[in-house]
Parts: C-alpha cells; structure tokens; sequence
C-alpha cells in the first residue's frame, strides 16, 4: 500500500514524524507537507502561482503551499511513480470535531486526496503542544487502518479524533458535533490610520449531544466520523420543491 501523509502543522512537526514511523510498518509512505504551519486553510488551493517544492529524499517532499497543494503535487506532480492507494494527514495538534472540520487545514487535506476518488483519512488529537509525543496516537491510527483496511479503501473519506488522557476506551462511530465559537481580535493602530487585528485562536465550546464526535471524544473514546462531499441541504430541497412552484 502506498500512503500519502501530509499534515497542516509543517513538515518538521512531531506529529506527523511519529505517524509517518507507524504507517511504514503497513506501507510504502510519501510525505508531501508544508513547510511551515498552515492552519485553518481548509482546501485552499494554489492555482496560478508557483509551488516551490524541496525534496528532501526519494520519498520526503516540503512544499511551499497549503495543505491541499501538497496532496495535489503529490498525486499530480509526477515527483513518484507509484500511485498513491491512501491519503492520511495528521497527526493534528489539537481536535477536529463539529464546523472545525469546514476550517481545518488536516481534514481538508484528507478531503482533497477525497475528491480525486482516494481513500483519506484525517487525524487530530487532544494534544496541544509540539512537543508531545505522538506515537500512542500514531499506533492508533495503524491499528485503527489494520482492522478497517476494506471499510476505509471503498474508499471513504473518515475524520479521526483520538484523545491522550490514558488509553482510549475504543472506537465509536459518529456523526459531526456543533461546535460554539466565540471569536475576538487584538487589535493595533497604525500612524497610517490603519488597523492591525490579531485573531490568535477562538474560545471553544460544543453543544452537548449523544451520538456525536464531541461526546464520544469526551467519554474517552476515539471518534471516527465518515465525511461526505454532498453539501446539499436534500430536506430543504424537497420542503421547497414540495411547496412553492418555480416553474
């Protein structure tokens, strides 16, 4: 199995070091990853500028670019010959649950390897500090890809949060949370008259919720949420297409 890794934390972070360690021992890895932090990029996409791409061995690659561009260059780039069988970014620093998953710069990495019909895997943890050690995590995640090997090469798009406080329990299947954000910027004034506003990260909370990420998270369990593409709102559609007559 060849395996695409690619992360939204840069390309020296911890996290994806360790995960990238585990998943050699169940494949052939490529690293494709940013060369500096790229948080909260979503799927953003470099498309009329040049990527600067460094290789740093046959199967080691930093990329000037957003997390997406470094899934598309590893896919299109003609950089390897193999061709990727699975997308995985991460290990994250800090949990992708509820509208963070609209936001983050890991999943929409993993959503990215999606579209163009790859199996992908996001995955995020409670971690918040670089220098942590992510190989517990990472061992999740191998063990995690072992067991559901044909579930996950359907393929199928799956957005992983794997809490650090002791062993996870085991593995709830889930539907995305809701997450509250409260949002508030520092903010400089400039002699030109000008602002500088400095968001620095937003105070979380989440609506309790059975069945949810956030509550299976909380208990201590790894959730794993399966993601799809189809962004329609069907019961709005059919409530509009039943009511009102456009034609």
């Amino acid at each position: 199995m060849n395996i695409l890794i690619t992360n939204d934390d840069g390309i020296h972070f911890r996290g994806l070091i360790d995960l990238r360690a585990e998943l050699d021992k169940i494949g052939k890895t490529f690293v494709f990853a940013p060369s500096t932090e790229k948080s909260a990029t979503s799927m953003a996409l470099t498309i009329y500028d040049d990527i600067y791409v460094h290789r740093i061995d046959e199967r080691t690659f930093m990329v000037e670019g957003y997390p997406a561009d470094c899934v598309n260059v590893g896919l299109y780039g003609a950089l390897i010959a193999e061709p990727i069988d699975l997308v995985v970014s991460g290990i994250n620093k800090g949990v992708n649950m509820g509208q963070d998953v609209l936001y983050s710069g890991t999943v929409g990495a993993a959503r990215h390897g999606f579209v163009h019909g790859i199996a992908a895997l996001a995955v995020s943890c409670g971690h918040t500090d670089a220098r942590c050690d992510y190989t517990p995590v990472a061992v999740v995640v191998r063990k995690f890809i072992e067991a559901h090997l044909e579930l996950i090469m359907r393929p199928s798009l799956l957005n992983i949060n794997i809490p650090v406080d002791g062993p996870p329990k085991g593995i709830k299947w889930t539907k995305l949370g809701q997450r509250i954000y409260r949002d508030s910027y520092r903010k400089s004034h400039l002699n030109d008259g000008g602002l500088l506003l400095n968001l620095g990260g937003s105070i979380l909370s989440h609506k309790e919720d059975e069945g949810a990420d956030f509550s299976a998270y909380d208990a201590g369990y790894v959730s794993v949420t399966p993601l799809t593409l189809d962004a329609t709102d069907h019961p709005e559609l059919s409530r509009i297409s039943t009511c009102y007559d456009f034609a």
